[in-house]
C-alpha cells in the first residue's frame, strides 16, 4: 500500500516493503523529495518578488523624478503667483510688499527591500518581505533684503529694455504697466505711489499705447538696435601716428578713429534702441497721428529711445541764464591828498524807462517742447508697477466705510475710481467667501481677493510682473540656512 502511494508520489525510494523503508529512514527522504518539489512550486513566484523588489530599489532616481519634480514646479509658481497678488493687495491697503524667495528645494529619496522565505509544513512555504520608501525634502527660504530687493524692486528699468519685450500683447502689456511717460503723455505718475490719493486719467497714453501696439501688429514699426559715433574724444592727432594696433584696440573697447585728411579723431561708438518706421508707412495716417502724439519730427524715419534719467542739465547754462543780474553800484574814486570829504560819489547809472502799454497785460505763452528725433521714456520700477496695479484691486464697502483703505480723487478733487487707470489690463475681485472657480486667490483681511479663472489678461499681467522682478531677482547667490522638512 505505502509502495503504490510512493509510487503515485512519484519516489522511487519506496519500491522496498514499508518496513524496509523506514529501517533505512526512506520517509526522511520522502519528506526531502517533497521539499524540493514545493520550492520548484514556489520558485518563480519567489524570484518575482525578490526581481520586483530589487527593480524598485534601482529605478528609485528615475522614479523620485517623475513623482516629485513637477509637482514642486506646480507648487513653486502657484505659490510666486500667490505670494506676488498678496503683495498687490497689500499696496492696495498702504502697505509695503514682503518677498520670502525659495532660492533651492534639495529632495532625498531613499529605498530599502528586505525579504526572506522558508517552508513551515509540507508543501506549505513563505515568503516574506519589507518595502521602505522615504522621500525627504529641505526647502530653504531667504527674506528678499537689501540690494537684492533694491536691484529687482527699487532700481528703475532702462528704456533699452524695449529690445527684449516681444511684440504683440507683451508690449501693451510692458507700456501700460511699466512705463510712466513718453515724450510727456503721462501714464498717471502719481498712481505709482502706495500712498498717493490724486490720480489723473491716462486716457490719452492708453489712447496711443493702443495706436502704437496697431501699428507694430502689422509691421509698421519696428524697435532696433542703432549705432552711432559720437563724441570726439580728445584732440585731433596726426593720422599717420594711428597704427593698426591702436585702431584694433579702439574697436574691441568700443570706439573708433574717423581720418579726415592729416588729422584722426577718436569717436565713441554708441549703440542704442530706435524706433523704426518702415519707408512704405512714413506717410500712413496712423503713423502720422503717432508722431503728432509723441511730438515727433514728420520728416524722420528712425528715432532714438533713451531713459529720462539719462537727460542731463547744465547748471552751468541754467546759472547763466537765470542767475541774478549784475547791479551796477555807485563808484568810489578817492582823491589824491584828499579826506574822506573829498571823496566824490559818481552817481549810479538811471534804469531805463519802460513804456507804459495801454491795454490789458498780455499773459507769458506758455513754451511747448518742439518737434524731437528722440522717444524719452521714464521707465518705472517693480515697486512702481505694482503699487500702479494696485489700483485695479476692488475692495469691500466694509473697509472703505471704516477708512481701513483710502479712496482717490481726481486733480480737481472729484472721487475719481482707481480701476480705471488698468481696465483691460489688471483686475482683483473680491468676496467674503473662497471662490470655487478661480485660478489665484489669498485671503486677506477677512476676504478673499482672487482673479477670475476667465480673466486671461490679468494673469498675463501678473506673470509678466513676477516674470521682471524674478529675473532681477539675485535670490540664491549667498548661502542661505536650510531646514529639513519631517
Amino acid at each position: 500500500m505505502r509502495a503504490a502511494l510512493a509510487s503515485e508520489r512519484g519516489c522511487p525510494y519506496f519500491s522496498a516493503s514499508g518496513k524496509a523503508a523506514e529501517r533505512y529512514g526512506l520517509r526522511s527522504m520522502a519528506c526531502s523529495d517533497s521539499s524540493i518539489a514545493t520550492w520548484r512550486r514556489l520558485a518563480p513566484g519567489v524570484l518575482a518578488t525578490v526581481v520586483i523588489c530589487a527593480a524598485a530599489a534601482g529605478c528609485m532616481g528615475s522614479w523620485a523624478m517623475r513623482g516629485t519634480r513637477l509637482h514642486y514646479n506646480k507648487s513653486l509658481s502657484y505659490t510666486a503667483s500667490q505670494e506676488i497678488l498678496l503683495n498687490i493687495v497689500r499696496m492696495r491697503y498702504g502697505e509695503t510688499p514682503t518677498f520670502l524667495d525659495m532660492p533651492s528645494i534639495v529632495s532625498q529619496s531613499e529605498a530599502k527591500v528586505n525579504g526572506a522565505a522558508g517552508q513551515v509544513a509540507e508543501l506549505q512555504g513563505v515568503v516574506s518581505g519589507n518595502f521602505t520608501l522615504r522621500d525627504s525634502p529641505t526647502l530653504s527660504y531667504q527674506p528678499r533684503t537689501g540690494n537684492d530687493l533694491g536691484n529687482s524692486m527699487v532700481k528703475a528699468l532702462k528704456a533699452e529694455v524695449f529690445l527684449d519685450v516681444p511684440p504683440g500683447n507683451d508690449t501693451r502689456t510692458f507700456m501700460l504697466m511699466f512705463i510712466d511717460s513718453i515724450n510727456g503723455v503721462r501714464n498717471s505718475p502719481s498712481a505709482t505711489s502706495p500712498s498717493s490719493r490724486i490720480l489723473e486719467p491716462n486716457d490719452d497714453y492708453r489712447y496711443v499705447v493702443d495706436l502704437y501696439a496697431a501699428l507694430q501688429n502689422r509691421g509698421a514699426v519696428i524697435v532696433k538696435v542703432a549705432t552711432r559715433d559720437e563724441k570726439p574724444q580728445g584732440s585731433p592727432i596726426p593720422a599717420d601716428r594711428v597704427l593698426t594696433f591702436d585702431m584694433f584696440t579702439a574697436a574691441d573697447n568700443g570706439y573708433l578713429f574717423q581720418v579726415a585728411g592729416d588729422e584722426a579723431v577718436l569717436l565713441k561708438r554708441s549703440r542704442f534702441a530706435a524706433l523704426t518706421i518702415q519707408p512704405e508707412s512714413g506717410m500712413a495716417p496712423e503713423v502720422e497721428e503717432l508722431r503728432r502724439m509723441f511730438r515727433l519730427k514728420p520728416d524722420k524715419l528712425v528715432y532714438r529711445i533713451k531713459s529720462q534719467e539719462d537727460d542731463e542739465i547744465d547748471l552751468n547754462e541754467v546759472a547763466a541764464a537765470d542767475g541774478p543780474s549784475f547791479v551796477a553800484e555807485p563808484l568810489v574814486m578817492p582823491q589824491p591828498g584828499g579826506a574822506a570829504e573829498d571823496i566824490e560819489v559818481l552817481p549810479a547809472p538811471e534804469p531805463a524807462v519802460e513804456l507804459a502799454l495801454e491795454g490789458p497785460t498780455p499773459a507769458t505763452p506758455v513754451s511747448v517742447p518742439g518737434p524731437t528725433g528722440t522717444l524719452t521714456i521714464n521707465v518705472r520700477s517693480g515697486y512702481q508697477a505694482m503699487a500702479f496695479l494696485s489700483k485695479g484691486v476692488d475692495v469691500p464697502d466694509a473697509h472703505v466705510r471704516r477708512g481701513t483703505v483710502h479712496t482717490f480723487q481726481s486733480p480737481d478733487h472729484r472721487p475719481f475710481d482707481g480701476r480705471q487707470l488698468t481696465r483691460g489690463l489688471f483686475r482683483v475681485c473680491v468676496q467674503k467667501h473662497k471662490p470655487f472657480h478661480s485660478d489665484l486667490a489669498v485671503h486677506y483681511r477677512g476676504y478673499w481677493f482672487y482673479i477670475p479663472q476667465d480673466d486671461v489678461q490679468s494673469r498675463t499681467t501678473l506673470n509678466f510682473l513676477k516674470f521682471v522682478t524674478e529675473t532681477r531677482s539675485e535670490a540664491g547667490s549667498a548661502p542661505v540656512l536650510t531646514l529639513p522638512v519631517n
